[in-house]
């Protein structure tokens, strides 16, 4: 009866922990920095061996590595497990989540990403929330429960909460290795066939000498000063580069009317070590080229008919917008009379006639099986100008790194994903750079990466340049060897409090690890805006320049000025286009003369000047025609007047705009819905002498909760502006005289003033 009872007890102690089944493995030699590997139970157990043979490659690197397993049941589980074992652990320098582990899809933290926006209310939560492993890897965030999937079992939806950080800063780093369901096979064969590779891989000691960069359709306005002034980039950060000119591949859309081709060749040359892609990207798609026109008047006719392989063409337009209207239930007499109108106005939009449309019109008299046809056949000429999921599936890339710098193309969490195919492929790919959601154009691609070249781990150079959206899928910890007199392997997280020791690196020879000590002494409050602005004035190293115009724009606004002053001028165009567009979201008037030459005098940089054509909407306009009859003088066209009339006519449209778009958002009769889009877009387009009138609103009881709510998270982004110390003191004023706020409205107050701080 006894053994009977024990072991009913048995039985119920063994359910009971079934969801608590979670074992830490401690490292079996401690040298280093500490570094885990997280898994679940099931995976473990189908691929045992090949965790342990990584475990000892990871070691062998210098890491001292524990093993995390478990029944994860959710995000916040794990969360609370990582949390315990940072605190016993030495110097933790990241993480890897391997198999099936519980994906955090973040809300309420759009302003950690760099260009994702979706209306959270108003799309379905599965589109408008961000997957994101800063759920895991930054502990100084903290965050809210919401609801688990019902489709997509393994989503926990979070909101940030108001009152922690509002501003990244990984405590470690992390990455995914998660089988894409959509490749098909057996997931944990395919997971320890790639840890195996893994293994393999750290064997290796391969300096980082043979690259390949890209440069897709569409991306940064097809800028050739941007592409050209990748060389400086490159130069600086990786100083180990061979000298044949296979060893460094600079390649362009351009380059042919079918790149993918050259591009599959490239990722199949056995010496490339890394390879960076900037484009245009989805999930499961990136997007290479453009349409090519051939000889023809009708071929140039047909590619403008359709786009150009990104913007859609009006063809297209008049598709998707007929087909919108079908489904809405419009008859096939009106569907056909809002198409007459719609023709109408991309005539003038696309300066055609209406004969341009004959062909569409006669397409739509085609039976379902021939429109079936031509569609299928218009498919597979688009896919000429992509590569997808097909073509990735069974290939074989070699280059050891992959960088997309691209919309979704990292994203590791949904079921058939650019990255995971490259990973899991048969070549000697074993980590890939890559973002969940969309990814700002202008986002400085080549942040930190020069550590790599250094022997840094591709963790360590991920962990500082954090998105919400930007991961790692594959090994964190795969490093090159140091082509360098040092290895920067691990120095970032074993001196991360030491400031002498960042001190002593602030004349390094090598410019990336100049950057990283800005950063960590900017961190330990070590070192002074006048300090970083000299090195800015003197550094002969244009990653350098700008890494303290990004610290900059975060310290006293008057340093910020100069540095945008500065900035504007700067030999390397990259520093040039990140202060054109921190000038409209800075606003201050001191800066405006220095843009608008810049703007008149320089036209040859068209995302320099697109980034400041943007900022005529939301900057004083008084104080910009002011500025430009002081730059009136300086200009050198033939056609002067011209130029002037252009610039004159831009301003006052823009201002125009601008008075619409306030008056819009303070005008208490408009309906709420019109209201908020204008709220929203100031979002991007902060409107810095409206801020007065934007906290009032805020205040007044008289407008709609929603109305309110919606501008105090607007005021949330005005983090670069000359006015910020307003709307933090404009927003505690609020919460001191007004007991009786709203619960909700209180929260995304005091969110604003975290945000600002």
């Amino acid at each position: 009866m006894k053994k009977i009872f024990l072991a009913i007890v048995s039985i119920c102690l063994t359910v009971s922990l079934m969801g608590q089944n979670i074992k830490l493995e401690k490292p079996t030699v401690k040298k280093g920095n500490a570094f885990v590997i997280v898994i679940d139970n099931a995976t473990f157990n189908a691929c045992q061996k090949q965790v342990y043979d990584y475990r000892d490659a990871t070691q062998a690197d210098g890491l001292s590595t524990y093993i995390l397993r478990g029944d994860w049941e959710n995000p916040m589980q794990l969360r609370n497990e990582l949390k315990k074992v940072y605190k016993k652990a030495k110097n933790m320098e990241g993480i890897v989540l391997i198999g099936d582990i519980p994906v955090a899809m973040v809300r309420n933290a759009q302003h950690m990403t760099t260009a994702f926006k979706m209306d959270e209310d108003k799309f379905d939560r599965n589109e408008s929330s961000v997957g994101s492993d800063r759920f895991y890897d930054d502990l100084n965030l903290d965050f809210e429960y919401i609801g688990q999937d019902s489709v997509d079992t393994d989503f926990f939806y979070y909101n940030l909460k108001t009152d922690c950080a509002q501003h990244l800063n990984p405590t470690y780093y992390s990455a995914r290795i998660k089988y894409p369901a959509e490749l098909g096979g057996d997931k944990y064969e395919a997971i320890a066939t790639f840890l195996e590779k893994c293994v393999e891989a750290h064997k290796q000691q391969n300096t980082l000498d043979n690259i390949v960069t890209f440069a897709g359709h569409g991306y940064n306005s097809d800028c050739m000063i941007t592409w050209m002034d990748e060389s400086i980039t490159l130069e600086e950060n990786f100083q180990f580069i061979g000298n044949s000119s296979r060893n460094l591949k600079q390649l362009n859309f351009r380059h042919e009317d079918y790149m993918k081709y050259r591009l599959f060749d490239e990722l199949q040359r056995p010496e490339v070590d890394a390879i960076f892609f900037n484009e245009h990207g989805s999930i499961d798609k990136q997007h290479i080229s453009e349409i090519p026109a051939k000889e023809t008047l009708e071929d140039y006719a047909e590619k403008y008919r359709h786009g150009w392989g990104w913007d859609p063409g009006p063809y297209d337009i008049m598709s998707k917008e007929t087909a919108k209207r079908k489904k809405a239930g419009m008859s096939d007499e009106e569907v056909t009379e809002y198409a007459k109108r719609l023709q109408d106005t991309l005539c003038k939009d696309f300066h055609v006639t209406p004969k341009f449309f004959e062909e569409w019109w006669r397409i739509q008299k085609l039976t379902p099986e021939e429109r079936k046809a031509a569609n299928e056949k218009a498919k597979e000429e688009r896919r000429l100008i992509i590569i997808d999921l097909q073509d990735l599936k069974g290939f074989n890339p070699q280059p050891y790194f992959v960088m997309f710098n691209a919309c979704y193309n990292g994203s590791f969490h949904r079921k058939g994903n650019i990255s995971g195919y490259y990973i899991f492929g048969p070549g000697r790919t074993v980590v890939c750079q890559g973002n969940t959601v969309n990814v700002l154009q202008d986002k400085w691609t080549y942040e930190c990466v020069g550590i790599i070249s250094l022997g840094a781990r591709i963790g360590e150079y991920n962990r500082l340049v954090p998105t919400l959206e930007g991961h790692l899928i594959g090994d964190p910890t795969f490093k090159f060897q140091s082509g360098a007199d040092i290895d920067f392997a691990g120095e970032i997280a074993a001196h991360r409090k030491d400031a002498a020791y960042w001190r002593a690196n602030l004349d390094s020879p090598y410019p990336a690890v100049q950057n990283v000590a800005l950063r960590m002494l900017r961190d330990l409050n070590q070192i002074s805006s006048t300090e970083i602005l000299e090195k800015m004035k003197d550094s002969k190293f244009g990653t350098v320049r700008m890494e303290c115009l990004t610290l900059l724009s975060r310290m006293d606004n008057d340093t910020f000025v100069e540095a945008l002053k500065l900035g504007l001028k700067d030999r390397y165009e990259v520093v040039r286009r990140r202060a054109a567009d921190l000038c409209g979201r800075n606003g201050d008037p001191r800066v405006f003369e220095t843009m608008l030459d810049v703007f008149v005098n320089y036209p040859e940089a068209k995302r320099v000047n697109y980034n400041i054509s943007t900022n005529f909407l939301n900057i004083k306009h008084q104080a910009l025609r002011e500025a430009f009859e002081n730059v009136k003088p300086t200009m050198t066209y033939l056609n002067n007047d011209e130029v002037v009339k252009e610039v004159e006519t831009a301003i006052n449209k823009n201002e125009k705009r601008y008075n619409k778009t306030v008056e819009s958002i303070l005008n208490k009769n408009g309906k709420d819905k019109e209201r908020i889009s204008d709220i929203r877009m100031t979002r991007n387009y902060n409107l810095h002498e409206a801020i007065p009138e934007f906290l009032a609103l805020v205040a007044d009881k008289d407008n709609s909760l929603e109305i309110r709510l919606n501008m105090a998270e607007a005021l949330g982004w005005y983090i670069y502006s000359y006015r910020k110390q307003e709307v933090i003191d404009g927003c505690q004023k609020i919460l001191a005289e007004n007991s009786d706020l709203e619960p909700e409205l209180k929260a995304e107050i005091e969110q604003t003033i975290n945000r600002l701080k």
